[in-house]
């Protein structure tokens, strides 16, 4: 047994939400600065959580799927907030069919539950519940997006994830609908001058 495993080990012991210094792990093998680096890797884990300096709690196990299919897909602008607490399985497409149509200026996409496409993403894996309920927050969901449990087709099977839809959203008549999101700045630029035209 390596000496995380023998950490958790040893944090499995402890109630749930029971908060210890650092110190309760004191292993003789081990300086102080090296077990704080192994407890910030169980804390990204999701094993504990750090609400203290120098002190934790074990937290109950979470594990969730989320598909994403714009902005937060790996090499676009908002990918930094899955940087912690998410994993990414890899490539992944919905086994239902979806609409999938971009803001008036194509910064971001949304899908209406109307069958046209089965839509390519990414599926990642959260360990954290605070992450998702971040994510929550950069959606505007329950008001603008509406987190719902879909079925995603990855490399390793079918998988049931988290994703975000606008249930109630119109679908545009001037836009085809779209299989896959590109980041395209040169494309945004022109969608926002577009707009900017049918201003004047």
């Amino acid at each position: 047994m390596n000496i995380i495993d023998e950490l958790e080990s040893k944090i499995k012991t402890l109630p749930i939400d029971k908060v210890v210094p650092f110190s309760y792990l004191n292993l003789k093998e081990i300086s102080t600065d090296t077990r704080r680096k192994y407890l910030h890797r169980l804390h990204e884990r999701g094993v504990i959580s750090i609400v203290d300096r120098g002190f934790f709690k074990r937290i109950k196990p979470f594990n969730e799927y989320l598909f994403v299919y714009g902005s937060l897909k790996k090499g676009f602008d908002n990918h930094r907030l899955l940087d912690k607490y998410a994993k990414r399985v890899g490539k992944a497409s919905t086994i239902r069919k979806f609409g999938m149509f971009e803001d008036s200026f194509g910064n971001y996409p949304y899908l209406v539950p109307e069958p046209i496409y089965k839509i390519e993403g990414e599926l990642y894996q959260i360990s954290r519940k605070e992450l998702l309920e971040e994510i929550d927050e950069f959606e505007g969901s329950p008001d603008y997006y509406q987190r719902e449990k879909i079925k995603v087709k990855t490399h390793k099977g079918v998988k049931l994830a988290y994703a975000y839809i606008r249930a109630d959203a119109d679908i545009p008549k001037d836009q085809k609908p779209l299989k896959v999101w590109q980041n395209n700045t040169e494309y945004k630029v022109e969608k926002f001058n577009s707009f900017l035209e049918r201003l004047n």
